[in-house]
């Protein structure tokens, strides 16, 4: 290979990715009693014990954000999770959503080592990797959320995208874009924009059976569909129209994939505190904050060399598959989320796994030199960000103060 090789070798790559992948079981399923229970997870896992036992499968699920009530869907998941797992604990719930996310990550691997091109498969290995240590995408992987069980079904739903000039694969876009809203409503955005830029750029896409798919994934959410109708969650909860000059979702979409923002989970002065981590002696090394401006630095450099190489705009111009995906999340769902003046919280952009990764990598590849040695700074830096920040969460039982709140095993 020339341009899309990577430093380890075309040998030495499997077993970076197998090593990335093992890493990010590990660090899911490390510390199994830190995981945050607060309210949402609390009435996520009453559901999934008391659900089919004691209580009937739910029409509706818990309120959302934008204070109407989700489908039925964020609940039946855990219900069907907790009863394939046998898990009769907070913990034991919460490894099954890690189990999910784990599995998540190695489709991910098959899917961009086996399914596609060779040439547009390393920016998705990349991401793979990313994935695996990233550390929202650690935290988000270890939580009872209804969002934190997308990135399986994701993954699945751009296999299946990437069969979209096929009947199996338009159909199984088609139904899998609208169970990801039923699980969370973002998961409507997601399949919105892709629909719509997919429409807009590829004619050859088999749109009947995209819309079959559809119409058959609405058959479950026909109740949430009468209880909107009804009027009876009083509507959304739109923000004011100025929230359009406010372009959050690509403020997520730049730091995500960098791992930057855990004032997200930690309360800032724990946030100042954790860049001291870790502690020797009761002094700061502050090796948080200089895997901080490692990470700074190496993003800065991955910008200047894509810019170089052939602008920060090349995705946008890509006429390959790849570019397609990219575009239709980052510009697509992008401008439908933004134009619809609904808050936009971090943990929102779960359903773009693992687009973030892969815009990324390909901004990165665009140099393929200076490219991949850029990308392995990033990669080692979030890996070690990603333990600290578990191994903080551990010996301090949390951030009671911030959103992760104390710790289920100390409550």
């Amino acid at each position: 290979m020339t341009g899309t090789t990577n430093r380890f070798g075309d040998q030495g790559w499997p077993f970076f990715l197998l090593l990335a992948l093992v890493l990010g079981a590990v660090l899911r399923l490390s510390f199994p009693g830190d995981i945050e229970y607060k309210g949402d997870e609390r009435y996520m896992f009453e559901a999934s014990q008391e659900v089919g036992v004691t209580q009937p499968w739910p029409a509706l699920g818990m309120n959302s954000g934008v204070k109407i009530k989700n489908p039925g869907m964020s609940v039946w998941i855990f219900a069907a999770l907790a009863r394939i797992t046998h898990a009769s604990t907070p913990p034991e719930l919460a490894r099954a959503v890690q189990g999910l996310n784990i599995l998540a990550l190695l489709v991910l691997a098959y899917f961009s080592l086996w399914i596609l091109p060779e040439k547009e498969g390393w920016a998705w290995r990349w991401a793979a990797a990313f994935a695996a240590v990233n550390p929202f995408a650690v935290l988000f992987h270890r939580k009872i959320w209804a969002q934190c069980t997308l990135p399986l079904f994701c993954v699945f739903f751009w296999i299946a995208w990437h069969f979209r000039q096929k009947r199996i694969g338009a159909f199984w876009v088609g139904l899998l874009g609208i169970c990801l809203g039923q699980i969370h409503l973002s998961g409507f955005f997601l399949a919105a924009g892709v629909f719509l830029w997919t429409a807009f750029h590829d004619p050859r896409t088999r749109w009947g059976y995209w819309l079959a798919g559809s119409l058959i994934g609405l058959v479950p959410m026909v109740p949430w569909l009468q209880y909107l109708a009804a009027g009876s969650g009083g509507g959304f909860n739109w923000e004011s129209p100025l929230w359009i000059l406010y372009p959050k979702f690509w403020i997520y979409w730049l730091t995500d994939p960098f791992g930057i923002g855990l004032t997200y989970s930690l309360k800032t002065v724990h946030f100042l505190d954790f860049l001291r981590f870790p502690l020797i002696d009761g002094r700061g090394t502050y090796m948080v904050a200089l895997l901080h401006l490692v990470i700074v630095a190496s993003g800065c450099f991955l910008l200047v060399s894509a810019q170089k190489a052939g602008g920060l705009l090349w995705d946008f111009r890509a006429a390959s598959g790849t570019g397609l995906a990219v575009n239709s999340v980052l510009w697509g769902t992008g401008l439908l989320m933004t134009l619809s003046c609904v808050k936009i919280f971090r943990h929102y952009l779960i359903m773009t796994f693992p687009l973030e990764w892969v815009w990324l990598s390909r901004l990165a590849l665009a140099d393929p030199d200076r490219g991949k040695s850029l990308l392995t700074a990033l990669w080692a830096a979030q890996l070690l960000l990603s333990i600290l920040f578990l191994v903080y969460i551990h010996i301090n039982h949390g951030d009671p103060l911030g959103d992760y709140g104390v710790g289920y095993q100390y409550q």
